[in-house]
């Protein structure tokens, strides 16, 4: 498959619907990147798997998995406010550059700490902390910077197309992490996702985005940065988009956090269930981010609303599963639901706010979805310490199911958007 390199993207008409699906890849620009990202978020769900696999070995509770996602959310909030104005005033690429060094350097700490046997649960606190905060500063320019690359056009295929890679390299990432594991131990995913996050500052090297800051009134951070708060707040479709996000991320998305549980308890497989697990979740998500990518303007917003809803009906279903094929093929379906969701959630809200104002929506999006998910993941978690994983996680789609209803019924903004 070939793609045009020029930066205007007008090219030829593709004639297969196919190649239309990833037309944002004649984009000389989003290439670069999205090479570059596909490298490092194998390395990213490589660690994952690893990581929840230590801390479950140095603890045996689910509430410590749950309290380990939150202590990197306390960075989130302040960190993500903080680099959505300054991704709106500031070079974006040099931002997600320096993030990802960060990154690059928390893994390589994760790595040799866990080969020469000195880990413990606090030092898995305090780098996941780090990770919390490099993450922050990293996602509000990382997004924003997709609309540089791509323009409004083919910003909601953009995306998509990013959520089809992340979601691959879920599948990837964790097969990998289940041989490596058990092969050197979880030293070797968090010195491979070392090196991979070093591949989006190689590939960014080579992306050429022209700087120009896009608040150009003189003013301080903080009336920036309320000037993000109140357009999000006053603006009806965004604030229903945020809620959605919101809501369901708290109630609906511990599933994956607590794989690596229900995998050991109750379908009695090792690490390798997990990785079939989060391999059957990636390969779903990919199918929803594939099925966005082709959407052309007209119904997103309804397509939206359905898929939250059926992804929440599928996750209470997938709790009641004992069979590892039964368990995969409902996690299959809850994540082509979820990718819908998130990925039409993510490019509506960029499509409609003004390019000045791109960066600081999107950290909200970012804390958000992040600071809920994580809280979520500690509630879910402590819960299932006291009734099991699965009750725990069907209780938690259960809420997400009759919010998702009432959504569908309360916010026909939302349904209307195209």
């Amino acid at each position: 498959m070939v793609f045009p390199s020029n930066e205007s993207a007008e090219t030829t008409p593709f004639g297969a619907s196919f190649i239309q699906t990833f037309r944002a890849l004649r984009h000389r620009n989003f290439r670069y990147y999205w090479i570059g990202l596909s490298i490092s978020l194998i390395g990213t769900w490589m660690q994952t798997v690893a990581l929840s696999w230590l801390a479950y070995d140095l603890t045996a509770s689910p509430f410590m998995l749950g309290l380990i996602n939150v202590v990197a959310l306390v960075p989130v909030v302040p960190v993500s406010l903080f680099a959505g104005v300054i991704s709106d005033r500031f070079s974006r690429k040099t931002l997600s550059m320096i993030a990802s060094l960060i990154l690059a350097l928390q893994a390589l700490a994760l790595a040799l700490l866990t080969w020469f046997k000195v880990i413990d649960i606090w030092q898995v606190m305090i780098l996941s902390f780090i990770l919390g905060a490099a993450g922050a500063l990293e996602q509000p320019a990382r997004m924003a910077m997709v609309s540089d690359m791509v323009g409004k056009e083919d910003l909601a295929n953009a995306v998509a197309l990013n959520a089809s890679i992340f979601n691959l390299a879920r599948i990837i990432g964790p097969s990998i992490a289940g041989l490596l594991v058990a092969w050197t131990g979880e030293a070797g995913c968090f010195a491979v996702n070392a090196a991979a996050r070093l591949a989006v500052v190689v590939t960014l090297f080579f992306v050429r985005v022209p700087f120009q800051p896009k608040v150009k009134e003189k003013r301080g951070t903080r009336a920036g940065l309320m000037g993000g708060f109140r357009y999000v707040w006053n603006t009806k479709a965004i604030r229903s988009l945020m809620t959605i996000v919101a809501v369901t991320s708290f109630f609906s998305m511990s599933y994956v956090m607590l794989a690596t549980v229900f995998a050991s308890d109750i379908l009695k497989t090792g690490p390798a269930g997990v990785g079939f697990l989060m391999t059957a979740v990636g390969i779903g998500a990919i199918v929803g981010a594939l099925l966005v990518a082709s959407l052309r303007e007209g119904k997103r917003g309804r397509w939206l609303m359905w898929g939250n809803l059926i992804g929440s009906a599928f996750l209470i279903a997938f709790c009641f599963s004992r069979t590892l094929p039964i368990a995969l093929a409902l996690i299959l379906a809850v994540g082509i639901s979820n990718a819908i969701r998130q990925n039409l959630s993510n490019s509506l809200l960029q499509i409609i706010t003004p390019e000045d104002l791109q960066g600081r929506v999107m950290s909200i999006f970012n804390i958000f979805f992040n600071s809920m998910s994580r809280l979520g993941n500690m509630a879910v978690g402590g819960v299932a310490d006291f009734t099991g994983v699965a009750w725990a996680v069907g209780l938690g789609g259960a809420a997400s199911l009759i919010w998702s209803i009432i959504a569908l019924w309360q916010m026909p903004e939302v349904r209307r958007l195209a």
